[in-house]
């Protein structure tokens, strides 16, 4: 958080240090959202858990998360998210 009490969005190296190789366009798309650190985070080990869809029935990232979360779903295919 910085003085104002805004949250400071991540750059595309910590994006980067969260999920590791991935093209332009996927951290392109996670900056667009705006999302802090603790968010790509939160939508990273989400996506990544073992049993993330039972658990999507009971609770899900919520606000930036939740957007940063549906684009990774969308760009990394299965295997890659075990």
């Amino acid at each position: 958080m910085n003085e104002s009490g805004d949250v400071k969005a991540a750059n595309s190296t910590e994006i980067r240090a969260i999920i590791g190789q991935c093209d332009d366009d996927l951290v392109m798309q996670i900056l667009g959202v705006g999302g802090a650190y603790d968010e790509v985070l939160e939508a990273y080990t989400w996506l990544m858990s073992d049993d993330y869809l039972h658990r999507r029935l009971h609770r899900s990232p919520g606000g930036r998360a939740a957007q940063i979360f549906e684009i990774l779903e969308s760009a990394l295919p299965e295997p890659e998210r075990r």
